[in-house]
């Protein structure tokens, strides 16, 4: 008899890190596991990083809108400037 594997492999990127965490948790839930306090450090970086990033794409946000904002004002500027120059010349006559 030939046993025959239907199921179909899928390459998926996103399986990984979701087995990982699943090991590691199993690791600290373990009283015993030897690594257990270096797992706990690392979750600790870990978050610690993850909040400056949070931190940082704020930021980037707030710079960007502050861009935005900055650069149409620029624009209203100079497009007032043009009007007001406009304006003079034909007052003062000239072409």
């Amino acid at each position: 008899m030939e046993v025959i594997n239907e199921s179909i492999e899928i390459e998926n990127k996103d399986m990984l890190p979701h087995i990982l965490m699943r090991i590691f948790s199993v690791c600290k839930a373990d009283p015993e596991f030897p690594l257990k306090e270096k797992i706990n450090s690392a979750d600790g970086e870990a978050g610690a990083l993850i909040l400056k990033i949070k931190k940082q794409k704020n930021l980037l946000i707030e710079t960007n809108k502050l861009r935005d904002t900055l650069s149409e004002r620029l624009q209203n500027r100079r497009q007032e400037n043009f009007e007001v120059k406009s304006r003079l010349l034909e007052e003062l006559g000239s072409d």
